[in-house]
């Protein structure tokens, strides 16, 4: 999937129209940003594509390749490209929580964290130094005492959200760890236990800087160049790649009139 990601990156700018948008969005954002992009066919005539992955590997090709022209990811990343210099400007459209699920009926009746912890358990969790949940639940694990039997649960550390809720699904995991958001997408399958915000750590520093794990925020930004307003005091001038309309008439219309489209995907509403 990475490998179809990054090809994507590369090839779909190339000889694009001038009413077209690139959107290079994160794998957890996935389902919400398809439903958006067929309701924008109703209002506008611009053409929309997208290319989905990691959000820490896109923010990473933003950097060494300068193309797209938005760019949909969760905290920590956007902060961090901000102050690169790589995004014109930015706004939050949601936020994501940590659940954990488990297959409908719940056979091994896990109420919360500490059920995870007995005995043969098969559990799915983030990657622990890769992923954003994966450290968010490395810090709440290390808080409780029963923390360590909870990890030697682990048969699979992964970044992908709906890779585990297959597993899940299928057999191959009793529970796993992810987004409520993604899971929201199997609640027909799978049932949701969601996670206590005090076991959540308020702040954390990684290597894209410090992060409110309470409130993982969705973001969506206009890369620069590609019709953004102006550039954030104190970073150098670049030269426009494309200075489009386009990926200002799609950012509006994502921050503008599709907050409620998120909170319907099961992402926690932000603030109008």
């Amino acid at each position: 999937m990475v490998v179809v990601a990054v090809a994507a990156v590369f090839i779909l700018p190339r000889g694009r129209g001038e009413r077209e948008v690139l959107v290079l969005c994160g794998g957890s954002m996935r389902a919400v940003l398809e439903d958006i992009i067929e309701r924008y066919k109703n209002v506008s005539d611009d053409k929309v594509v997208a290319t989905y992955g990691d959000s820490g590997e896109l923010c990473a090709q933003i950097k060494n390749t300068g193309r797209g022209d938005i760019y949909v990811c969760h905290d920590p990343f956007m902060r961090w490209a901000w102050e690169q210099g790589l995004i014109a400007e930015w706004d939050t459209v949601g936020y994501l929580d940590l659940a954990i699920i488990v297959p409908k009926g719940n056979p091994k009746n896990i109420r919360g964290l500490k059920d995870l912890a007995q005995p043969r358990l098969r559990l799915g969790i983030g990657n622990q130094v890769y992923s954003t949940s994966g450290v968010i639940v490395k810090h709440i694990l290390k808080k409780l005492d029963y923390g360590d039997a909870v990890l030697e649960n682990v048969r699979m550390e992964t970044k992908g959200h709906q890779q585990r809720c297959t597993d899940v699904i299928m057999g191959t995991l009793d529970a796993s760890i992810v987004w409520n958001a993604v899971a929201h997408l199997f609640r027909n399958e799978l049932e949701i236990i969601p996670i206590p915000e005090e076991h959540v750590d308020a702040v954390t520093s990684a290597t894209y800087g410090a992060s409110d794990l309470k409130n993982i925020k969705v973001t969506i930004g206009i890369i620069r160049g590609a019709g953004g307003s102006s550039n954030p005091e104190g970073f150098s001038e670049r030269e426009p790649l494309r200075g489009k309309e386009p990926a200002r008439r799609f950012y509006e219309f994502v921050t503008t009139g599709c907050r409620d489209v998120f909170e319907e995907y099961g992402f926690r509403p932000a603030e109008r």
